[in-house]
Protein backbone atom coordinates (compact mmCIF):
# COMPACT_ATOMS: atom_id res chain seq x y z
CA UNK A 1 0.00 0.00 0.00
CA UNK A 2 1.39 3.22 -0.90
CA UNK A 3 2.29 5.48 1.97
CA UNK A 4 0.76 8.98 2.44
CA UNK A 5 0.26 11.92 4.77
CA UNK A 6 -2.07 10.60 7.30
CA UNK A 7 -0.52 7.49 7.74
CA UNK A 8 2.44 9.98 8.80
CA UNK A 9 0.18 12.09 10.98
CA UNK A 10 -1.39 9.29 12.80
CA UNK A 11 1.83 8.33 14.08
CA UNK A 12 2.96 11.21 15.02
CA UNK A 13 -0.62 11.56 16.82
CA UNK A 14 -0.38 8.32 18.33
CA UNK A 15 3.37 8.99 19.54
CA UNK A 16 1.77 12.07 21.57
CA UNK A 17 -0.59 10.38 23.05
CA UNK A 18 1.51 7.84 24.46
CA UNK A 19 3.69 10.36 25.90
CA UNK A 20 0.90 12.04 26.99
CA UNK A 21 -0.05 9.48 28.93
CA UNK A 22 2.76 8.29 30.53
CA UNK A 23 3.35 11.92 31.88
CA UNK A 24 -0.43 12.24 33.34
CA UNK A 25 0.29 8.52 34.92
CA UNK A 26 2.95 9.83 36.55
CA UNK A 27 1.64 12.99 37.63
CA UNK A 28 -1.45 11.21 39.45
CA UNK A 29 1.30 9.21 40.87
CA UNK A 30 3.40 11.51 42.21
CA UNK A 31 0.17 13.99 42.49
CA UNK A 32 2.40 17.05 40.40
CA UNK A 33 0.61 20.16 40.69
CA UNK A 34 -1.89 18.49 42.91
CA UNK A 35 -3.42 17.34 40.44
CA UNK A 36 -5.45 14.85 42.07
CA UNK A 37 -8.20 17.64 43.15
CA UNK A 38 -8.97 18.34 39.35
CA UNK A 39 -10.58 15.51 38.82
CA UNK A 40 -13.71 13.60 40.23
CA UNK A 41 -12.96 10.19 39.49
CA UNK A 42 -10.28 8.85 42.35
CA UNK A 43 -6.90 9.24 41.00
CA UNK A 44 -5.63 6.18 41.40
CA UNK A 45 -8.47 4.45 38.65
CA UNK A 46 -7.28 7.33 36.56
CA UNK A 47 -3.16 6.37 36.75
CA UNK A 48 -4.11 2.72 36.33
CA UNK A 49 -6.52 3.22 33.81
CA UNK A 50 -3.39 5.66 32.34
CA UNK A 51 -1.07 3.72 32.06
CA UNK A 52 -3.15 0.89 30.41
CA UNK A 53 -4.04 3.35 27.83
CA UNK A 54 -0.49 4.36 27.43
CA UNK A 55 0.56 0.54 26.76
CA UNK A 56 -2.28 0.12 24.38
CA UNK A 57 -1.16 3.30 22.31
CA UNK A 58 2.01 1.38 22.52
CA UNK A 59 0.70 -1.92 20.86
CA UNK A 60 -1.14 -0.18 18.39
CA UNK A 61 1.77 2.40 17.49
CA UNK A 62 3.62 -1.30 16.66
CA UNK A 63 0.79 -2.50 14.97
CA UNK A 64 0.44 0.62 12.49
CA UNK A 65 3.90 0.44 11.40
CA UNK A 66 4.12 -3.25 10.61
CA UNK A 67 0.96 -2.06 8.64
CA UNK A 68 -1.33 -4.38 10.32
CA UNK A 69 -5.12 -4.11 9.92
CA UNK A 70 -6.59 -4.34 13.50
CA UNK A 71 -4.00 -1.31 14.32
CA UNK A 72 -6.40 1.18 12.86
CA UNK A 73 -9.67 0.18 15.12
CA UNK A 74 -7.61 -0.22 18.32
CA UNK A 75 -6.51 3.34 17.24
CA UNK A 76 -10.31 4.74 16.72
CA UNK A 77 -11.23 2.71 19.93
CA UNK A 78 -8.31 3.85 22.21
CA UNK A 79 -8.93 7.93 20.85
CA UNK A 80 -12.98 7.49 21.46
CA UNK A 81 -12.13 6.18 25.01
CA UNK A 82 -9.83 9.31 25.44
CA UNK A 83 -12.43 11.52 24.70
CA UNK A 84 -15.21 10.22 26.84
CA UNK A 85 -12.67 9.63 29.57
CA UNK A 86 -12.22 13.43 29.64
CA UNK A 87 -15.81 14.00 30.39
CA UNK A 88 -15.34 11.20 32.77
CA UNK A 89 -12.69 13.23 34.68
CA UNK A 90 -13.91 16.08 34.46
CA UNK A 91 -17.84 15.15 35.47
CA UNK A 92 -19.69 17.55 33.40
CA UNK A 93 -20.50 18.01 29.88
CA UNK A 94 -19.18 21.14 29.74
CA UNK A 95 -15.87 20.21 29.73
CA UNK A 96 -12.59 22.06 29.42
CA UNK A 97 -11.14 21.62 25.98
CA UNK A 98 -7.71 20.11 26.75
CA UNK A 99 -4.89 19.70 24.28
CA UNK A 100 -5.17 16.27 25.42
CA UNK A 101 -8.67 16.37 24.03
CA UNK A 102 -8.27 18.23 20.88
CA UNK A 103 -5.51 15.44 19.92
CA UNK A 104 -7.76 12.75 20.79
CA UNK A 105 -10.54 14.50 18.16
CA UNK A 106 -7.54 15.15 15.21
CA UNK A 107 -6.28 11.44 15.90
CA UNK A 108 -10.66 9.98 15.95
CA UNK A 109 -10.73 11.98 12.59
CA UNK A 110 -7.44 11.00 10.79
CA UNK A 111 -8.17 7.21 11.96
CA UNK A 112 -11.57 7.00 10.51
CA UNK A 113 -10.27 9.12 6.67
CA UNK A 114 -7.21 6.15 6.89
CA UNK A 115 -9.53 3.30 7.53
CA UNK A 116 -11.58 4.60 4.47
CA UNK A 117 -8.45 4.92 2.47
CA UNK A 118 -8.05 1.35 3.17
CA UNK A 119 -10.83 0.11 2.58
CA UNK A 120 -10.48 1.69 -0.88
CA UNK A 121 -7.69 0.21 -1.48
Amino acid sequence: MKSNWVYYLLILLVIEKITQHIFVTLAFYFNWGNIASTVVVAPTLLMFSGAVIAILFCFSLWGFIKRQQWAINLVVALALFDLIGEFAAQGKVDIVVTVSFLVAALLLVFALIYRRQLSRA
